[in-house]
This record gives structure tokens, sequence and C-alpha cells, in this order.
């Protein structure tokens, strides 16, 4: 999770606990240490959000972190309408605006193609 909202950090990481089959990697609040949380990690599944702590904000970070690792999928999760912004980017594969937040781990599970929750 890129995500600077500590408090959204921890809500998300809620929202996932009950999914066995997923491994919590880490967090960052910024696209430098996010970057850093990728290379370092076997994360294959990365929620972004667009503005964050530092100087490069999500949209442009997605490609940067794309570079690090070509497989890994990204989705944007941001609180602005930036759905068109986000579809002409091909480093982000999903885009969600956080009222969606129970959207959230169905999309991940999509990615990973894992389309249901366990049971």
């Amino acid at each position: 999770i890129i995500e600077d909202d500590l408090d959204l950090q921890m809500l998300i990481q809620l929202k996932f606990k009950g999914e066995p089959r997923l491994k919590f990697c880490g967090t960052a609040t910024s696209a430098i240490d996010g970057i850093e949380l990728v290379r370092s990690t076997d994360c294959k599944v990365l929620i972004l959000d667009h503005f964050i702590d530092g100087q490069v904000m999500g949209l442009a970070a997605a490609p940067l972190i794309k570079a690090v690792k070509p497989d890994i999928k990204i989705i944007l999760f941001t609180s602005h309408d930036l759905a068109v912004e986000a579809s002409r980017e091909n480093a982000i594969d999903a885009y969600l605006q956080k009222k969606d937040l129970n959207k959230l781990l169905p999309t991940v599970l999509r990615l990973l193609g894992m389309d249901s929750p366990a049971k």
C-alpha cells in the first residue's frame, strides 16, 4: 500500500484481514519509499494513492514502479476523479475511488486471478 493517510492504510489492511490467500507486504507514504518496498518484497498487487507525500504523485509513480517490477498489478485508489487519467496510463491496471472501498478486495482478487473470496 502506498498511502500517506495512516488511518486509511490501517482500514485497507483490516479489509484484507479475512482473506487468507493474501499476504501483506508493507506500506509506504511516498513514491520513493514505495518503489523501494516493491523492489525489496515479492508483492503482486499495489494499492496506490495519487496524492501522496513527496514530489512524485501516484500516476507518475506507476510507470516507475512497473520499471522495477513489470508484473506487479497497480490499483490507483484515490478520492479524486482520475478515471480518464488512469485509463491513459498503461501502468495502471485498475482504478477505484476511495468511496468504493468495498470493491477493493474483489478488484485485488480479480487482478490475481482469484475471482471469489476464500470460504
